[in-house]
């Protein structure tokens, strides 16, 4: 086993930073082989990980940071025989929530050592690989509002969501799912490959990574006397009991409508529609912490 660990210093109010003496004070990676680098800008774990793929020189490569780090670690190295792992000190941290990973880096640092192993799928999204969940609703403004705040973490993602809330529209979308055209008018549409956007906040609650389905998730704006049974329903994964809730399975999709404003795995970005959706099975060697279903 010869690990490499990508790290964004500044996740996690700079807890990344601390991440060589949080190894060392570990006794299980006293004979294990490693080697630690920081991210410098936006992009660059993709890049970490090219360079890290053409020496052949590493068994496992390890994201150490928030769900943009994971994405672009994991997105990279999608073909690879390389075993991906994660260490999350992000504001969210869903994809790894779903795998079984510990929050608590001392913890997960213990299982990215397990000797069990899965490959799963990952979501492409107009070119863009989404490892866990993206979207073009709500939780799309909600991504691009946070983007822009100076202060990081829940608090400032909570405070972006109440923001919008009142504000944001239900918007018109045409989808054409596996061949099926459908017509529909949401709040939030979502396109899962694992359950939730972090938090236990879960989207997509029958959602699996090993299926080869995405799971697109319409929401209709919940009334105001609704609010509360909606989060109470959103945080125990039984959104699904909602009547203004939907879930459909798919390979492929192609999605129209007012769409500009799009985030993957909790990033923001601009893409102008149309976005064509296409799932890759088992493409992603990941260490599993706990057996999947």
């Amino acid at each position: 086993m010869r690990i490499l660990f990508i790290v964004n210093p500044i996740s996690g109010l700079g807890l990344g930073k601390e991440l060589p003496e949080k190894i060392r004070r570990i006794p299980e990676y006293g004979q294990v082989d490693y080697d630690i680098v920081f991210t410098e800008y936006a992009g660059h774990g993709r890049i970490l990980v090219e360079e890290a793929r053409s020496t052949r020189k590493y068994t496992h490569i390890v994201a150490v940071g928030g769900d943009g780090t994971v994405n672009e670690v994991g997105g990279a190295l999608c073909g690879s025989d390389i075993a991906f792992a994660v260490v999350s000190l992000g504001s969210g941290n869903g994809f790894a929530r779903h795998l079984g990973y510990s929050v608590f880096m001392t913890k997960a640092l213990k299982q990215v050592l397990t000797d069990r192993y899965a490959w799963i799928d990952v979501l492409e999204m107009n070119g863009k690989y989404s490892l866990n969940v993206s979207g073009v609703g709500f939780d799309a403004e909600v991504a691009h509002e946070f983007n822009n705040l100076k202060i990081r973490g829940v608090v400032s993602y909570i405070y972006a969501a109440i923001k919008l809330w009142f504000r944001y529209p239900e918007k018109k979308y045409k989808m054409v799912s596996d061949g099926k055209v459908m017509k529909v008018s949401c709040f939030i549409l979502s396109f899962a490959n694992s359950s939730q956007y972090g938090n236990n906040a879960c989207i997509a609650p029958h959602a699996s990574v090993r299926d080869g389905l995405m799971d697109i998730c319409i929401l209709k704006r919940p009334a105001f006397f609704e609010i509360l049974w909606f989060l109470i329903f959103f945080m125990n994964s039984r959104i699904y009991k909602l009547s203004y809730y939907k879930e459909i399975q798919c390979r492929e999709a192609v999605v129209e409508g007012d769409i500009h404003r799009v985030h993957v795995d909790g990033d923001a970005y601009f893409m102008d529609f149309p976005i064509r959706l296409k799932m890759h099975p088992s493409v992603l060697k990941v260490v599993v912490p706990k057996k999947m279903e």
